[in-house]
Order: C-alpha cells, then structure tokens, then sequence
C-alpha cells in the first residue's frame, strides 16, 4: 500500500437524493402533481459519510462498501471519488441488486421523512472484506447493520464473523447504528441478542441514545441515571468503550476496565481510558441541517483516538466535529481538517448550556 491506511469504514453506503420543496405532507394527495425545485444529491449511509469526513480532516481511510451497476451507483461512486480519487478503490460493483437510495423529504418547518432502498447492502457479507490486504490499518469502523440484512439476521452472527476477523488481524472494532424501520423485517428482530452477541466483539460502541433506548426496549427522559442503566447493559454485554450520542445534548462516554496488554494499547493509554465517564456538551452553532452530523460525529472521535488523545480532549473533538457538520446543510462539506477545528476549540468555542451531570 501507498498510503498509510489506519482506519477501515465498512458497510452500508448508498445516496441521498434531496428534492428542494417547499410544501406540506399534506400537499402529497394521490393523483396529483406536485412542482418541486432542483434534485440535489448528497452520500448517504456510514461508508460514504464517516469516510468523506475522516478524509476532510485529514486522515487517508479506505471505504468498503456495494453499489449496484446501475446510474444510481454511478452517481454514488462519483460522489465518493469526488472527495478522493482513491476513495473508490475497494467500493465493490455488484450484481445481487441494485444500488441503495434514500428520497429524503425535507418540507420547511416540518421533520423529515425518508423513502429507503437498501438494495445491495442487504448483501454485504464478510467474504466482501479483503482483510490479507489491509494489514496496515489499526481501526475498523463498521456502520449501519439495522440496514443490513445479512449483517443483522442470525443475531449478527455474519458481524461476529467480521469483527473475529478484524481482530485477528490486530485491528480495533467500532460499531456505529442507524434506527431499525418498526414496520421493516428489521424492525422485528431481537436486538438485545443481537447486542449480546456483538458486543463481546466490539471495542468501541457508538449508538445514539434513541438508537440504543429502541434497542433495549426502554422508555424515559435523559438523565445520569438512564445513561448509567444503558452503559451497564452495553458494557456487561462485552463492549469495552461505549459512546452515546445525545444530538444537541452532546455526548457521553463510559469505559469498562481496559487491561495494559488489550489491544487497545496499541494506541490509547490505557489507564486514562479505563473506567472513564464523560459528558462532553454540545458546541453552540448556527444550525443549517443536521444530516451526516451523526456519522461526522463518529469521524471526530475516531480521528483524536487514533491519535491517542485522553478521554475528554476525543470528546471533546467528536462533538466539536459533529457541529462543524451542522453549519452546512449537506452531510459532509461543513467538516474541515482538523487543525481548524482543533483552533476554534482552543479559541474557547462556547457549548451549550447542559443541565445532564456525572451525580456518583
């Protein structure tokens, strides 16, 4: 390898196609037509967005993901290599379906509703992975399996597979997931087994809290104490570090105990890391969307990890990545290289006001 390859994001990648409207949901009257603006088109899915961002920060990630031969796959892999020529190198063309989309409806004042078509990724298996040639990499990032069929049926048996893998190959895991669809296949599964059987597998676990509340079929208001419950399940499944996205909120951090000869002493010190809790609030923006702000999130701490970087300065930096995310309404161009985000840190960026507190 030419480069110096230190994080691998795999699995679900596939394009967001944006409509410029500004009606109403109950604009949409069957037989009727509605007038929209121009389409703009954006990366969609974990592969696409956490790499894009780890390259504008600064890092040379290699992407692995399926794309149909198809225009849509096209559009998607012209949108990778947009930012990259390289990116595109372990995209793999395939013929089992075609490429994944997402119709994102966005009217003014209103949320979003979005059409999914996971095509491909439905496919994505371990076989797709060339482990023997990425021997250089030290993180292994994967996205998105509520989205994913192979990945997800089995109780995740296929990721187990994957993640063995990787780890046999002296590479860290991380885990990243999107919202399962209740009325989809995937809606249905049992994700506390699911969880049970990755987790032990996982180093590094990063849901959003209303992921993980669906997940572990729990209701409630966020608190101390609800982050607290959650992180004991995680973390009493096998999960090493869990990081909890909290959208405006911030995020927050719990670590079980990490032992000197794991493998995650290779690049973080392990005492500073071990049995650490953090609450790092949101920076304070002017929000132009929030797309990708999730998967951008992601980049920022796998970006200052890699490095080394204590507990607080990683979460510090995921949320601070995360906010640069937002100032833009596309999931990617709001990221900058890291230097410039390290700089408005320094310059005493303001944070939210956050009433959430460690109370042990």
């Amino acid at each position: 390898m030419s480069k110096l390859h230190e994080i691998i994001v795999a699995g679900h990648t596939c394009v967001d196609l944006i409509p410029d409207w500004n009606g109403k949901f109950a604009d949409i009257i069957p037989g009727h037509l509605i007038v929209t603006g121009k389409m703009r088109f954006s990366t969609g899915g974990a592969v696409p967005n956490t790499g894009i961002d780890l390259k504008r920060l600064g890092l040379d990630p290699i992407l692995i993901g399926k794309i149909g031969d198809d225009l849509i796959g096209r559009i998607t892999l012209e949108i990778i290599r947009s930012n990259g020529d390289d990116l595109g190198d372990h995209i793999i063309k395939s013929y089992e379906a075609g490429s994944s989309y997402t119709l994102v409806l966005s009217p003014p004042n209103e949320d979003r509703a979005f059409l999914h078509y996971p095509g491909v990724n439905d496919t994505f298996c371990s076989k797709d992975i060339p482990f023997d040639d990425l021997s250089d990499s030290k993180i292994f990032h994967f996205g998105y399996p509520p989205v994913m069929k192979t990945i997800y049926e089995n109780d995740g048996n296929e990721l187990v597979k994957i993640f063995k893998n990787a780890h046999d190959h002296k590479m860290i895991t991380s885990l990243d997931m999107t919202m399962p669809d209740p009325n989809s296949e995937s809606g249905k599964i049992n994700w506390r087994k699911f969880l049970s059987n990755v987790l032990p597998y996982t180093d590094v676990f990063l849901p959003s809290l209303d992921e993980i509340l669906y997940m572990t079929e729990r209701k409630g208001e966020l608190s101390h104490e609800l982050l607290v419950d959650l992180t004991d399940e995680l973390l009493g499944y096998g999960a090493k570090i869990v990081v909890i996205k909290l959208g405006k909120d911030g995020a927050y951090l719990r670590s079980g105990k990490i032992k000197s000869d794991d493998l995650l002493s290779g690049i973080i010190d392990t005492k500073l890391w071990s049995e650490a809790e953090i609450i790092s609030p949101a920076f304070k923006v002017n929000v132009a969307g929030t797309t990708g702000s999730g998967d951008a999130s992601i980049a920022g701490f796998l970006a200052k990890f890699l490095q080394g970087a204590n507990p607080k300065e990683t979460m510090d930096f995921m949320c601070a990545t995360g906010a640069f995310c937002t100032e833009a309404i596309d999931s990617t161009s709001g990221v900058k290289h890291m230097k410039i985000i390290e700089d408005r840190i320094k310059q005493g960026w303001e944070r939210l006001p956050s009433n959430l507190k460690i109370r042990r």
